[in-house]
Formats: structure tokens, sequence, C-alpha cells
């Protein structure tokens, strides 16, 4: 669940990009179904993720899941009468919920990969129908807690038994690496789910979206994967996200905020691709090749914050 007492999620830079991403995508996935959804998240007391898809996407039904703080505490900082409560463990909570209704899903541990993830993905996929988009985050250091290395073949076998995937790449647990495991375990997860639903008649698959990784200022390292429920056969053109960048299944989008000041940004946004100025910013040492390529990748989404006097 989220932990707002040590971090502010409303701040957090690259988390703030990565919500954006999410919204655009998003907006486009649900305009291709002709459904009301519903949102299950980690709100938290900030409910940062609540507020931004309830004004942007309209989504009315909303259900954020909290073991961390008291009932009334959480009702009191709820920003709007949608939002439900649900107080205990995630686990626990989803088996509360119609999940037969067309759904966004975006849980966002606070902790490293677990068992916990599973658990929940296997109740999520027994039943969301066509359209519905699941997404987790999570850090994605997969480490031996004892040694503080990265686990061995052997030990995530012995962590996650089938689910872990066979024959891993040399330091699968480790960057840059570790993020293909943690692909592979969750998407793969996603599909053997999916794969006993059809055997029961269904035509169903999951097609993976997100594979985003990235690193905040105090150092935690993110990975976020998640994609859509879909019936057999679907046009995904229908989706309309084929020209969104960040949309790379097994491909990674690793999300980086450049370290400009807002002068230099709005110099940049001024003359987007304008070589030869881009060149002149690298000649006085202004500015770095690598900088104005990371910010061209991300200005779209990246925040502004301003000290503002209430």
């Amino acid at each position: 669940m989220k932990s707002p007492s040590t971090i502010n999620y409303e701040i957090r830079p690259c988390k703030f990009a990565e919500r954006k991403m999410l919204l655009i995508s998003f907006s486009r996935i649900i305009g291709a179904f002709k459904s009301s959804y519903q949102y299950i998240g980690f709100g938290g007391l900030s409910f940062t993720d609540f507020k931004l898809f309830h004004k942007e996407l309209n989504i009315e039904t909303m259900y954020s899941i909290e073991a961390g703080y008291n009932i009334e505490k959480l009702n009191f900082n709820k920003p709007f009468s949608c939002i439900t409560i649900l107080q205990g463990n995630s686990t626990d909570m989803l088996g509360k919920l119609d999940l037969k209704k067309p759904s966004i899903v975006w849980l966002d541990y606070d902790d490293t990969l677990s068992m916990t993830v599973f658990n929940d993905i296997n109740i999520l996929f027994n039943v969301l129908p066509s359209g519905s988009i699941y997404v987790m985050s999570c850090n994605r250091e997969l480490k031996n807690k004892e040694t503080a290395l990265p686990l061995t073949e052997e030990e995530l076998h012995e962590k996650f038994n089938d689910i872990a995937p066979y024959h891993m790449e040399k330091d699968g647990c480790a960057d840059p690496n570790v993020h293909k495991t943690l692909f592979s375990m969750i998407t793969g997860y996603c599909n053997r789910v999916i794969n006993d639903r059809n055997k029961l008649g269904e035509n169903l698959e999951f097609t993976p979206l997100y594979n985003f990784k990235y690193n905040e200022n105090r150092g935690a390292k993110m990975y976020t994967c998640g994609g859509i429920i879909l019936d057999k056969p679907f046009d995904e053109s229908k989706l309309n996200i084929d020209d969104l960048d960040f949309i790379k299944s097994e491909e990674v989008c690793e999300i980086k905020i450049p370290n400009i000041t807002q002068r230099e940004a709005s110099y940049l946004n001024q003359n987007l691709n304008d070589i030869p100025k881009e060149q002149d910013l690298i000649d006085r040492k202004i500015l770095t090749d690598k900088d104005i390529k990371v910010y061209k990748s991300c200005y779209k989404f990246i925040p502004n914050f301003y000290d503002v006097r209430l």
C-alpha cells in the first residue's frame, strides 16, 4: 500500500510522469469500449491517482484498498464521495469486489515483488472482462534479504516456485536485466490464468502494454508492468495507442527526468527539433546532447512545481 508518511506521492517527478503516460493511454483505450469503468487502486492518504482518473476519465465508481491507516482517517482524507475505502490487504479485499465490471486496476505496491502480486493476479484475471486494464508497480530489486545480493536462479525458484522463469539469463535478478525477469514472471502468470480460463469456454487474451522502469530521487528502483484483457480476435488498432512511443511491450521504457532549469526547458519548448539551436546549447555547455534527448522524450509528461502562497 501507499506510504505517504515517508514519501509525498503528489510530487515524485518520475511517478508523476508515469501517471500522465498511463492517463493518456487509459483515455484512448476506454474510448474503444462503450462501457462504464470502475477504478481499483491503493489510494493511501493522498489519493493522487483517484483525483486524476475521476476528473479526467469521468470514473464514478472507485475503490481504494488500504491496510495502513484507521478507517476514520482514510474516510476523512478521501477527496470524493464516489471513492469506497476497503480496509485490509489487497488479496482479501479484491475478492469482495464485483470484478465482472469493466475495470482499470493499478496496484502500486510499496515493496519488492512478492507472492501477493500473483495472488492478486489470480483473483483479478479469473473474473475481469474484456476491455479491462491491469497495471502493477513495485520496487524492482530482487535481492536476498540476508546478503543484500541479487537472488540467484535457485533462490528465485525457491521463493516463487514455477512462476520463476527457467533458463534465466546471467544476472537476471540484477540491474540492468532484472526488469526482463519481472516482465517474464508477471506477463507469464497473467497468460497462465487467462489460458486456464479459456479452457472453461472463454476466448480471451492478455496483451502487454506497459513496461516501465525508473529510479526515484531517493534511490527507489521502480518497475511497472501491465496490459489489457481482450476478446479473441480483437482489432487492436481500435485501441488508438499505436502512436504512443511508451507503449513498448517487451522493450522497456525507461522514464528519466532531465536535470534542467525552467528557463532551459522553456527555450527547448520554443525550439523543438531546431537542430542548430540545440547544438548551440551544447557548444556553450549549457546542456548536453543527452540532456536534450531525455527532455524531448518526456517533456509532455514531466511536472512543473511552483511555490504558491495561500
